[in-house]
């Protein structure tokens, strides 16, 4: 008997609740266009240099320029998590993202492309961590296995699915369309993430 109480006991902790399982989705959601941002865009490099005539030193600093603005941004997140909060940072940061790749789907050249994609890579290294940090949060310290495998599913898929992605939106439609497929997803993204702050609002109302 005893036995039997503490099996349905340790299954109740290992049940992920729906809400929270729809939380993870959302903040997992927004975390797919930068991910897969960063390996579509090796494959339009050739594409980009020879539209703009620019050299292999100078180009690379799209992709260097990216990755560097990511690694600054990390250490600040967790700063701007206790300073502002992990929703307004996760909203904030898909704000951000979302204009990045807007303003370097209409680059008119290098240094301009450069630039906004430093923007979007600050986009990207607050918004990782802070997912990751408010996943966590949600969980309480319980069901970390599943939030573990929920986190590095698209982690996973994007160094495989990207490049793949990135080709085919090359050949087809062109390389400023690599940023053209983030905006709709970030607005997707940044609107369930909205959807879901007001009904968490609501119901925290409602109980009181």
């Amino acid at each position: 008997m005893a036995e039997n109480s503490a099996n349905d006991s340790r299954k109740q902790k290992e049940t992920l609740d729906p809400m929270m399982l729809k939380v993870s989705i959302i903040l997992v959601f927004g975390s797919l266009a930068p991910l897969l941002d960063s390996t579509m865009v090796n494959v339009a490099i050739k594409t980009i240099a020879g539209e703009f005539n620019s050299t292999v030193s100078v180009i690379q600093w799209v992709i260097t320029g990216y990755v560097l603005a990511m690694a600054i941004a990390v250490p600040v997140s967790g700063w701007a998590i206790n300073r502002f909060g992990g929703k307004r940072l996760y909203e904030f940061s898909l704000i951000l993202f979302f204009v990045g790749s807007v303003l370097s789907s209409l680059s008119w050249n290098i240094g301009t492309l450069i630039g906004f994609r430093l923007l979007q890579g600050i986009g990207a290294g607050l918004l990782m961590p802070t997912m990751t940090n408010m996943l966590v949060q949600i969980s309480g310290g319980r069901n970390i296995g599943y939030m573990a495998s929920i986190v590095s599913l698209p982690m996973l898929l994007a160094p495989i699915l990207g490049p793949v992605l990135g080709g085919i939106i090359v050949n087809s439609l062109g390389w400023r369309w690599i940023f053209y497929v983030n905006i709709p997803v970030t607005i997707i993204a940044l609107l369930l993430a909205l959807g879901n702050t007001r009904g968490q609002s609501h119901r925290g109302e409602t109980a009181t």
